[in-house]
């Protein structure tokens, strides 16, 4: 979600500085040429949080290894399981353009790239999931009432040797846009603006000593010039390091 659509009682003190520097810098605006390149960036970092999110759960049921269930219903499940894996290798996934902020896309609207749990159920109930995407296309598997997919879910679930928390597990959520600081993906936002922030201070402290001995190289013999170039390079350094960091905050995962 936009930081600036939200109440400011719901913003952290970067998502409104990100939110007034939208409104400064109109160059940061989703429909500028720098919004879209910033949204092909958050695109492609975004799909390898989906890729590895897939990734480590495929690995994690697989793990379970499931011995309780009959061999048929084992061989099944290991079947789906490779699918998946099939599918997070090709690293193709929806997006999400219908919902502000973090939402399931079980069929992109403008490409029908599958979600996961839906190129997993496709092959076995694809006049399920061709409905489910006309008419609940943003629904979760853990609250599928009223949709579809209610009934259909534990239903192959079932039969395939998953259960439908193990399918909530592998839904995974798409953001809309580029989401500046409003929500940050797999952990808590403080922690991700502390990453951030590190990251913005350990690129002023190294810009500021390759400044440094550059501008003692330059002006070993003039004092003034020398201090006049500290104070610039460290008025620069600063703004490179602060952009970055917040840079890096807009884009997080």
């Amino acid at each position: 979600m936009h930081s600036e659509t939200l109440d400011s009682s719901h913003r952290s003190p970067v998502a409104a500085l990100l939110a007034w520097l939208r409104v400064a810098f109109p160059s940061l605006d989703p429909d500028s040429r720098l919004g879209r390149r910033l949204h092909r960036a958050h695109r492609a970092v975004d799909r390898f949080r989906v890729r590895e999110h897939l990734r480590r759960t495929e690995r994690a049921l697989r793990r379970a290894g499931r011995r309780d269930l009959p061999p048929e219903q084992r061989r099944r499940r290991e079947h789906h399981l490779d699918r998946l894996r099939a599918y997070w290798q090709r690293g193709s996934f929806p997006s999400n353009v219908a919902e502000p902020g973090r939402a399931p896309a079980f069929v992109s609207p403008d490409d029908g790239t599958l979600c996961a749990v839906a190129n997993l159920l496709e092959p076995d109930r694809p006049a399920v999931v061709a409905r489910t995407a006309d008419v609940a296309n943003t629904v979760r598997v853990e609250t599928t009432e009223g949709t579809p997919l209610d009934g259909v879910i534990d239903e192959w679930a079932a039969h395939n040797g998953f259960t439908r928390a193990e399918l909530a597990r592998i839904q995974p959520t798409y953001p809309h846009g580029v989401q500046f600081a409003t929500t940050c993906g797999p952990v808590a936002c403080w922690v991700a603006g502390a990453a951030c922030a590190l990251v913005g201070s350990a690129v002023f402290a190294a810009t500021e000593w390759v400044g440094y001995r550059l501008v003692g190289e330059w002006f070993p013999a003039k004092p003034l010039k020398r201090r006049a170039a500290l104070g610039y390079a460290t008025a620069m350094n600063g703004f490179l390091a602060v952009f970055l960091a917040l840079l890096l905050y807009a884009l997080f995962p």
